[in-house]
Parts: structure tokens; C-alpha cells; sequence
């Protein structure tokens, strides 16, 4: 009976976990089952899949690919960007195949082909979270299965507690094998609701699939235009290209474009009808000839030809007075500049210029397409359906059990002079100091914290803007501190939250890194090389000079200088910054590239190797970007409260612990029941953020630095 029993539990038929346990397992599988995770790009919009053999067979669902044999793009996890062609796809179940279309091997992880899974499972989901993001890999996270169905992921599909959300469509399900079991399709309003079509659904079509056959009508959230590049400016495109042919023999940019065709912006197209066939009704706006940046008004640029040209301004005056009155925005001088006329600027160096600007058309307004993710399907439960039991994990739990009663007298409520609880607050020192989340009750009076069940008021000693964390105290005794861990946590290891009623867990889904404000959290695009050399190029030269090196970057590790000049790619000469740019395109994080560089008289060969971009090489504002967290965020919010402030942070740990705000300022800790951060936002339904320890460790000893001052 003993080796029965051995057998069962190598074949999987018997497979309990510790926490410990799925924390090892959890840990060692997540960098595969990354890997094979693939973001899928078409039509403007990205979803996710899995490459499920080495030649590149990828599975994913049905809403993404919408349709047989289409082209697409598909995104490896080393930064790759490889062409694709849609199979078979399965509205009824939302199952879909695609084959990448260049030569493997690839990392692929296996699936299951019959039903090998059962409720209380723990089951692990991997995707891209609203589409592939810069300098991120797709984020882990962990849940349990609470329905195992096998027919589709409509009318009886496996039914986790792992959150995925727009853009993870199409993305893995595995279970603790590293399996694929199951493909992310839909969900409802609810955080722990979220369904994934059965492995064994799409095995059922298998051979058709594979042939290219569609099944059903698509469930797709939204029609998308076939050519979002072109919507919704497809006429100015036409009206461009006619005109680019009848005006090649006059204009050498226009031939230079016929000779080497290139996709252009519409504010480019316009430019150049502007030229060509100006509209004498289109309306005019003045120009001055300099360009400014920044808050106050600092000249940038000088525009060759033009009445700042003529005058005595250069790049770098400042301006301070319009027409004799004082001006210390940009803002306010671009509105006074905006209603033409002669116009006396006085600089801070003393200089005054009088300008009289010349009319040209004014500049036309594009609308942008919305971002790109392809929406999750939200299915809503029916009445009186409040979607499946919660899954009982009181075994699981009751080995974490330590945990809570460790930290009953270090994690405490803070409420408002009604008695709401507003935040949590983490002990860190037996005089009654404490950390919070400061956002949550800088602006509320009557503040008090409860400890055993009496109530005492709280003074706010010093808050840290950038955080968002205040440093509290309260005259109670009996608070126990708590203690810290510094080695920050990895993808994949299983964290716990004590508050509130109970204990959450759940596991770390990605590598640390900041949470940038709204709008600056980059998307993937094939417009920007993949692969990262990490120089800027100066400004004032068409040629690839570099201006700047990147800490870090493969340019820094290498050796490349700034002033250097990029002359040759891999023996080929490089005449300009875009057509570097378009040889970067063509390679893949990893490789090793040969440049040559003008250094003063001599010229130097270097070979760095190329690395994937990272997200702080993306630090700019992207209006896509910020429609995409509007909407993610609009998702979110619908299955349960999210934080007020939930962004712009300095460097963070995500997790996927399904917070309330009201426990920010709690602890996360881990197995041994050390602190490894401050939970300090719930950001999202599928992310929640805390504050390392060594993060925290600096701000505390700012914070007491200013208590002491004040």
C-alpha cells in the first residue's frame, strides 16, 4: 500500500501542498512558464498565448485571433518579435491556434489533453496584463481552481481565483506540473471570477483546428476596424499618396520617399499637402521661429528662417517679460504668442526682441486610435447567481496560522472620528511609532487607532510625499514592532498579509521596479527596436552622435563614449539616427553586434551585446498608455475598491494579493514570518503594491529626521 501510495503521488494523482511546498514549486516554475508566454499583436491590439511546441505551435483564444490565416506579429520573453499566422479558431469554446512563422526551437511547455485537474487545485495564470509593457515580463499569479469544467470557457469552464484582466486573453493556464490546462477567456465583475477555456475543449477540435477551420460566430467585446493603423485617417493616406506621385519629379523628398517607401505619422502627410496643395481657407497660425520647454519659459531652439532667427534670441534665454509685463510660464506665453501680432520679449540676460510673426497653416488635429489590448470578455453571473463557492482552505491556512497570531500586536486600524476604518498601520517601534499610508488621512481630523478594543489618538509626525507614507505615533502600550527582512522577495514566492479578519496570500508577479504614474507605463510597439543599446543621440546632428550613456546599458558595459559617432552596423555605414534605428529593429535582445565609431581621429570596433528595454528607458507621458490605465482601471474597480492613490511610486513589489485599501500600511511577509515590504496600494485587479524593506529603512530615517526638526 505504501508504494501504491508513492506511485499516486509521482503521477500527480496526490498532490497536497504546504506552503513551503508551493512556494519551492511556484518559484522554480515561473521562470519556464514566462518564457513560453507569448504577447500576440494585430489590428492595433495585443492579447497573450502559449507556445506549447518547440517549433512554435502556440495556443490561445478565440476573441484574439478572431479568424483563420491572418497575419500577425507575436513577442517571445527575450524581446524577439516574430511573424505569425493564425489556425483554426472556436467561438463556441474560445480555443484558437497560431503557428509562428520562424524557425525554433522555441520554449514551449506541455498540456494536458484530458481533464487532470480538480477543484481546490492551485493553478498558476500567466499573460500579459494590459498588453506587453515595457521592460516587464508577464506577470505570475497564483489562485485555486473553485469550477472544473472541460466543455468550453463559456458554459463550463475552469473557474479560478487567479486575476487576469484585458490583455491577458489568450494567456496560460498552468497547474503545479507546469502544465497547460486551460487558456484565459473571460471573466466576471467579481476579483476571484475568472474563466479559462479547458485544455480538453480545444483538444476535441484538435486536427480541424490545426487545419484552419473556424467554428461559431466571435463574442468579441467590441468590433475593431480591420486597419486601425488607417482609422480614422485612411482618406488623408489616399489623398497623400496621390499627391507624393504627381509631385516625385519636383520635390526630392517626395522621390526620396518613392525610392524608399516609409509609413508616415498624419501630421507628416498634412505637412507635406500643405506643400504641395495648400488650402488658401485653411486657417493660419503665427509663428515666431523658437521653440520652448519646461515650466518657464526657456528657448530651446531656434527655427532656421524665421523672425526669432533674424532677432538676437538664442537656445538657452529665458524669457521674462511680453510686451513689458513680467511672464514666468510657458503656458501663460504660449497663449499670449497664440494671438499673433507684434510681440517685444525681454530675456533674462537683459536682451529685448521685437517680433513680427509670419502666418503659416495652422497645425491639424489627428485623433489618435485608443490603445491597444484586446479586451477580456466580461460575462456577468446570472440572478441570484453569486458565482462559485470560495474554495475552503482551512488545512492550507492553518499551517500560516502562526502568522496572524504573531502580528496581532503590530498590525493595527486607524479610523476617522466616526469610527470608519480608514487604513492599517504596521508597529516599528515599542514607543508607538508607526507606518500608514499617508494619502488616507493627512486631511482627517480626529484620527484614532485601536488596540484591544480601546481607541487612542494618532499624531501624524512626518509624511514622504513620494511614498505615500506617514510616520505616526500613539501613547499605547503592548505594541510589538515588527522585524524586518532586507533580501527582497522573488517572482513567484508566496507572501502573507495579517489584518483585518484574517490572513491573504498570495505570490510576487513579477520583478521590482517603479509604478509610474498614470499614462507612463509604455506598451510594447514594433515602431521602437526591442533591442536596447541604451544611448541618446544628440539633438543637434542628423548623424548618430551620442549625447548620452546609460548607466548600466550594454553601451555603458562596452565602452562607448559620448561624442562617439555610430559610422558602420555590423559593417554596413550608418548616415543617419533613423536608419540605425531601423537596423535595430531587425535584431533581438541577446545578440552581439559589431559597431564601428568615429572617436576624434581614430575609429574603435566594439561588439556589445543587445539587451531587452528597460521600463525606465521609457519614462515619457503616452496618451494610448494613459487610455489603457483609464480603462484597466474601470475594469478593476468593479469587482472591489481601489486605492485613491495607486501610482506613481519609486520602486515597488507587485503581488497579487486581492488587498482592500483599507489594509495598506500593513505588512507583507513571508514564510518565516519576517517583513519584506509595506502593502501601499491596492493598483488594480490584478496588482497590488508594497514597499520593500531597504526602500523603507531611508524614508523611515528621513521621516524621523523631520519629526525631530518639527
Amino acid at each position: 500500500m505504501k508504494s501504491l501510495i508513492f506511485f499516486l503521488c509521482l503521477t500527480g494523482l496526490v498532490f497536497s501542498q504546504t506552503p513551503e511546498e508551493l512556494d519551492r514549486t511556484v518559484r522554480r516554475l515561473a521562470p519556464d512558464l514566462v518564457d513560453a508566454t507569448v504577447a500576440i499583436m494585430l489590428d492595433g491590439g495585443s492579447g497573450s498565448g502559449v507556445i506549447v511546441s518547440p517549433q512554435g505551435l502556440v495556443i490561445t483564444a478565440a476573441h484574439v485571433t478572431n479568424e483563420p490565416f491572418k497575419q500577425m506579429k507575436v513577442l517571445l520573453s527575450d524581446g524577439r518579435e516574430l511573424p505569425a499566422t493564425s489556425l483554426g479558431v472556436d467561438h463556441e469554446t474560445d480555443g484558437a491556434l497560431l503557428q509562428i512563422n520562424a524557425p525554433g526551437p522555441f520554449p514551449y511547455r506541455p498540456y494536458v489533453e484530458t481533464k487532470t485537474y480538480k477543484i481546490g487545485d492551485w493553478v498558476i495564470a500567466t499573460g500579459h496584463p494590459g498588453g506587453p509593457v515595457v521592460g516587464r515580463p508577464a506577470p505570475v499569479r497564483l489562485g485555486r481552481i473553485s469550477e472544473a469544467g472541460i466543455q468550453s470557457g463559456f458554459n463550463d469552464a475552469i473557474t479560478t481565483s487567479a486575476m487576469v484582466i484585458s490583455g491577458d486573453s489568450g494567456g496560460p493556464l498552468y497547474n503545479l506540473k507546469g502544465e497547460v490546462i486551460g487558456i484565459n477567456s473571460n471573466i466576471s465583475g467579481s476579483w476571484r471570477i475568472n474563466r479559462h477555456v479547458p485544455l480538453p475543449s480545444i483538444v476535441a477540435r484538435w486536427d480541424e483546428l490545426m487545419a484552419g477551420e473556424a467554428f461559431g460566430r466571435s463574442m468579441q467585446v467590441q468590433k475593431e476596424p480591420a486597419d486601425l493603423f488607417n482609422e480614422p485617417y485612411a482618406e488623408l493616406r489616399d489623398r497623400f499618396e496621390k499627391a507624393l506621385a504627381k509631385n516625385a519629379e519636383n520635390d526630392p523628398e517626395a522621390m526620396a520617399l518613392l525610392k524608399r517607401p516609409r509609413l508616415l505619422d498624419p501630421h507628416h502627410m498634412q505637412k507635406f499637402l500643405d506643400r504641395w496643395e495648400p488650402d488658401p481657407e485653411a486657417p493660419k497660425s503665427p509663428q515666431y521661429g523658437f521653440q520652448l520647454e519646461g515650466r518657464v519659459p526657456r528657448i530651446t531652439s531656434i527655427v532656421p528662417g524665421s523672425p526669432a532667427a533674424e532677432s538676437e534670441l538664442v537656445a538657452g534665454d529665458t524669457i521674462t517679460e511680453v510686451n513689458g509685463e513680467g511672464i514666468t510660464s510657458t503656458t501663460d506665453l504660449a497663449l499670449i504668442l497664440r494671438k499673433g501680432g507684434i510681440v517685444s520679449l525681454t530675456t533674462n540676460s537683459g536682451k529685448t526682441a521685437e517680433l513680427k510673426p509670419v502666418e503659416v497653416t495652422a497645425r491639424k488635429h489627428f485623433p489618435q486610435p485608443v490603445a491597444g489590448v484586446i479586451d477580456m470578455i466580461v460575462i456577468e453571473p446570472s440572478d441570484g447567481d453569486n458565482g462559485p463557492a470560495r474554495v475552503p482552505a482551512k488545512d492550507f491556512m492553518g499551517a500560516l496560522d502562526f502568522i496572524r497570531e504573531k502580528y496581532e500586536k503590530s498590525v493595527v486600524p486607524i479610523k476617522d472620528g466616526r469610527g470608519k476604518i480608514l487604513v492599517s498601520a504596521t508597529v516599528i517601534h515599542e514607543v508607538g511609532q508607526l507606518l500608514t499610508k499617508a494619502s488616507e488621512i493627512e486631511e482627517v481630523e480626529g484620527l484614532t487607532l485601536s488596540v484591544d478594543g480601546q481607541d487612542y489618538p494618532v499624531t501624524i509626525m512626518a509624511v514622504d510625499e513620494e511614498t505615500d507614507l506617514a510616520l505616526i505615533s500613539v501613547n499605547a502600550t503592548g505594541l510589538i514592532p515588527v522585524r524586518w527582512e532586507p533580501e527582497e522577495p522573488k517572482v513567484g514566492q508566496l507572501l502573507v498579509t495579517p489584518g483585518g479578519r484574517g490572513l491573504l496570500t498570495g505570490v510576487v508577479t513579477q520583478p521590482g521596479r517603479d509604478a509610474p504614474k498614470k499614462g507612463y507605463e509604455l506598451n510594447h510597439t514594433s515602431e521602437k527596436p526591442s533591442a536596447y543599446l541604451g544611448v541618446t543621440f544628440s539633438a543637434e546632428s542628423s548623424a548618430p552622435v551620442i549625447e548620452s550613456i546609460e548607466l548600466g546599458s550594454p553601451a555603458d558595459k562596452i565602452g562607448i563614449l559620448e561624442g562617439d559617432e555610430i559610422i558602420k552596423f555590423e559593417g554596413a555605414p550608418v548616415s543617419s539616427i533613423e536608419a540605425l534605428a531601423e537596423l535595430l529593429t531587425k535584431r533581438s535582445p541577446g545578440e552581439k553586434v559589431e559597431l564601428l565609431v568615429k572617436r576624434g581621429k581614430e575609429e574603435v570596433k566594439l561588439k556589445p551585446i543587445l539587451d531587452i528595454r528597460p521600463a525606465t528607458a521609457a519614462g515619457s507621458f503616452d496618451r494610448q498608455a494613459s487610455q489603457r490605465d483609464g480603462r484597466l482601471s474601470s475594469l478593476s474597480a468593479r469587482g472591489g475598491e481601489l486605492s485613491k492613490r495607486r501610482d506613481d511610486f519609486p520602486y515597488v513589489l507587485y503581488h497579487d494579493q486581492p488587498l482592500s485599501p483599507r489594509l495598506t500600511g500593513t505588512p507583507l511577509v513571508n514564510l518565516t514570518g519576517d517583513v519584506v515590504g509595506i502593502n501601499i496600494a491596492r493598483a488594480m485587479r490584478h496588482r497590488s503594491l508594497a514597499l520593500p524593506t531597504l526602500e523603507i529603512d531611508s524614508v523611515v530615517t528621513k521621516l524621523r529626521d523631520e519629526a525631530d526638526d518639527n
